[in-house]
């Protein structure tokens, strides 16, 4: 986890702002003060991990971050890595002895008055370091007149196979009906051959993955296609292997929305285990999942590629859904309680799923009609408004949770009130869907539903 640091002069300046906002509010401050103040830099390299002699090198990104401050830039000292890794850096640094001073990178992006740059550092084992070895880099980020602030990473040497995925796509114009050539690519950044691996892939609700012997297929809670592989073949280090013409993938009906496919490549002899709650069954097929050598042995490992795990990215796939309300109309007499069930269907094809937002999916809103006492809350729902506002009394609605991550098609989410009719004759309720998600549907005519009492 990062510390979060604050310097004892940033410190003073809001201590000295506050009294100023208290001793008199409305007071802007002058010109000057403003341009005394000497901004902030930043910066972060996390912990590293490089293979043993003979294991290509690892770049990594050390970020460079400054607002307000003059002449960024960030001193790191190589004194802690003697004998456990070397660290080489792009043109624009200067390299003195055992300490390198770059500049925020000519590629920084300012965002909002905020630069944030990348300055690649490639790592390396250091001639004769053993497995286990750690060293240490000193990183001090400052500006002309800022405080200086340092940080220290850890490098440490580990002598195997280390595999990376190297998959990192973002895709558009995806329609229902496509067919992906999903591209599934691995790099050994370690220092000894990797012999077989486990490919473990994750395909979003209404994708359908290929089929393969070599491979084992499940569905895990949130209706995605777990896919777990035994590539058999020995990968040495620095060769990239892929999969030739691509892992087939149809995007079906229920795709809605973005969605992204994950990928892990694992050493099979130290793989970790298989997924939980995922029953994984074998299919019938006449072709294996094979991964062949592309290209000559890397040297050094992009700082992109930084892994185990990969992904694809499908933005905005735009399937046919239909969400419609389901109202209720009951009657009863003054006094008495009647019941109503209430709630929403996905007529479908297509299937909301939040699961990569983290959203909760097919939740609704209730309005009961005037002249009844909602008696209690329903598992699942909530009470909101019926507070006096701007001298009238805002309705008190329900909203009532949906079935989670994702809102399979023909199913539906309901709840039942207990109501208890005090007067007859006024205005019906209704219900519709909590939000949107993740658009307006097909047939927006449906989404509102009344509930009546007579």
């Amino acid at each position: 986890m990062r510390s979060v640091h604050v310097t004892r002069g940033r410190l003073l300046r809001g201590l000295t702002a506050l009294v100023v906002v208290v001793a008199g509010i409305g007071v802007t401050a002058s010109p000057a003060a403003a341009e005394d103040d000497p901004g902030w830099v930043d910066g972060w390299l996390g912990d590293v991990t490089v293979g043993g002699p003979g294991a290509p090198g690892r770049t990594v990104p050390l970020t460079l971050t400054s607002t307000g401050a003059s002449q960024p830039r960030v001193t790191i000292d190589l004194t802690g890595l003697a004998g456990v890794a070397t660290a080489s850096f792009p043109d624009f640094c200067v390299t003195q002895g055992t300490s390198v001073t770059c500049p925020m990178p000519p590629t920084a992006v300012d965002e909002f008055g905020t630069l944030t740059g990348t300055v690649p550092v490639v790592f390396r084992s250091a001639p004769g370091a053993v497995d286990g070895a750690t060293g240490t880099v000193d990183y001090t980020a400052l500006g002309e007149q800022t405080e200086p602030y340092t940080q220290q990473a850890t490098v440490t040497v580990r002598s195997g196979p280390d595999l990376f995925d190297t998959v990192d796509e973002y895709l558009t114009g995806v329609e229902v009906g496509d067919t992906l050539p999903l591209k599934v690519a691995v790099v050994n950044a370690g220092d000894q051959p990797a012999v077989d691996l486990r490919l473990t892939m994750r395909f979003s609700v209404g994708l359908m993955p290929a089929s393969y012997r070599n491979c084992r297929y499940g569905t895990d809670q949130v209706l995605a296609t777990v896919v777990v592989c035994t590539v058999r073949g020995t990968f040495a280090p620095g060769q990239r292997h892929e999969l030739r013409g691509g892992l087939g993938t149809t995007v079906g009906p229920a795709t809605l929305g973005d969605k992204r496919i994950t990928q892990v490549v694992e050493p099979l002899a130290s793989a970790g285990p298989l997924p939980s709650g995922v029953k994984l069954r074998s299919r019938d097929a006449d072709q294996a999942l094979r991964l062949r050598a592309v290209g000559t042995p890397l040297g050094v490992i992009p700082v992109e590629v930084n892994g185990a795990g990969g992904q694809t990215y499908l933005w905005e796939v735009q399937s046919a859904f239909d969400i419609v309300a389901q109202g209720a109309a009951v009657t009863g007499a003054v006094g008495d309680t009647v019941q109503v069930t209430v709630g929403i269907r996905n007529e479908g094809p297509g299937v909301p799923d939040g699961t990569n937002s983290g959203d909760t999916v097919g939740a609704f809103s209730f309005a009961p009609p005037t002249g009844v006492t909602v008696l209690a809350d329903p598992p699942g729902c909530s009470s909101h408004g019926g507070e006096e506002e701007d001298g009238g009394a805002t309705p008190k609605t329900w909203r009532c949770n949906g079935p989670g991550a994702v809102f399979p098609a023909g199913t539906s989410t309901t709840a039942t009130f207990d109501l208890r009719i005090d007067s007859l004759g006024g205005s019906a309720g209704e219900v519709q869907p909590a939000g949107r998600y993740p658009r307006v549907d097909d047939n927006p005519g449906n989404d509102i539903a009344p509930v009546t009492v007579n």
